[in-house]
């Protein structure tokens, strides 16, 4: 990667999803695996104490790109939208 990229994302590779399971540790990408495997963790402990959701077994938290959480929200806002 250009040293830009590598500043930018902290000398991480993304590397997620490549083994078909997005939520497996990714060999080549040891440090994001690590940062994605702790921030599942916070999720869940967060969901559990604030929520109360304590028979809670697991989170999926899958990284996403600007553009497509902007879509997900948009369409999710369209069905909210009053029919005419």
């Amino acid at each position: 990667a250009s040293p830009i990229v590598r500043r930018r994302h902290f000398c991480l590779g993304h590397g997620i999803g490549r083994s078909g399971d997005v939520a497996a540790i990714q060999p080549k990408a040891a440090g994001s695996s690590l940062v994605n495997k702790l921030c599942t963790q916070l999720l869940k402990d967060m969901i559990s104490n604030m929520l109360g959701m304590r028979n809670l077994k697991g989170v999926l938290l899958v990284p996403m790109a600007t553009g497509m959480a902007i879509v997900l929200v948009l369409l999710a806002l369209r069905n909210k939208r009053p029919k005419t």
